[in-house]
């Protein structure tokens, strides 16, 4: 029971990944270009806009940038996936929980996908790497159950509002900027103002969750508590709000 479970989750996730680029000449590797061609045109640039050494921006930029995909892309594909979804929903074909799972996977073989270019970048500049890059494997994890409850909790909302997805992309978008991606905190971060500015930016903890095991540096126990603790929270909102709502979904698609 549990094999079929994960097969009718599974296979319609991969086939929606190979479907988006079934038209094209090389294919998934579409997924590749994008960003090797942006780190290796711009990654020296901005280390000098940063005075930072290429050896060390570069790796930095490279897994932030491609967790960042992952990360937004389930976010602001969590406003439409249940209106997108909607003559399965209709037919009945799959349920809600489902139809997230589904999404979430195929952002999750997206991210597989691209976390090639970190191998090639953490090669190429000599990364030291130890076992304690494994823990990355326990950030990533808590990444993909919060994309799990963010799927479900506003998918509903984006089911029943339709305004939901342009604020979720222009709230973004401004991440992007306000996250540590593309410039580094320094040796500054602890002072009065970063501080808290990272302190109360809860993407900036869930790419350190995946990105400073990989890169060496202890992940701080603040971000830790912060993402745990949104894990749980996020946890108990979805069950209540899907809880409530779900039957109402398929009036609202």
């Amino acid at each position: 029971m549990i094999g079929q479970n994960w097969t009718a989750v599974l296979y319609p996730a991969v086939l929606e990944f190979l479907i988006r680029y079934r038209r094209t000449v090389v294919g998934p590797a579409w997924l590749l270009i994008g960003p090797a061609l942006f780190i290796a045109l711009l990654g020296e640039l901005y280390a000098h806009i940063g005075s930072a050494s290429a050896s060390k921006f570069i790796p930095y930029l490279t897994i932030g940038l491609v967790t960042w995909t992952f990360i937004s892309g389930m976010v602001t594909a969590s406003a439409t996936v249940f209106q997108r979804a909607r003559s399965q929903i209709l037919q009945g074909g799959m349920s809600l929980s489902r139809i997230a799972a589904v999404e979430v996977i195929t952002y999750v073989l997206t991210f597989l996908n691209q976390f090639v270019i970190v191998i090639a970048v953490m090669i190429i500049y000599g990364v030291p790497v130890s076992l304690y890059a494994l823990v990355s494997i326990i950030g990533l994890a808590i990444v993909i159950l919060n994309g799990v409850w963010v799927m479900r909790t506003v998918g509903v909302l984006g089911a029943r509002y339709r305004d939901v997805s342009e604020i979720f992309q222009a709230i973004m978008r401004i991440a992007f900027l306000a996250t540590p991606i593309m410039w580094m905190p320094g040796e500054g971060d602890q002072s009065a103002v970063m501080g808290k500015f990272l302190l109360l930016n809860p993407f900036y903890h869930f790419i350190e969750l995946v990105r400073a095991p990989l890169l060496g540096y202890p992940i701080s126990l603040v971000t830790w508590i912060i993402t745990l603790s949104i894990s749980i929270a996020g946890l108990l909102i979805a069950s209540a709000l899907t809880s409530r709502y779900n039957r109402f979904v398929a009036l609202w698609v």
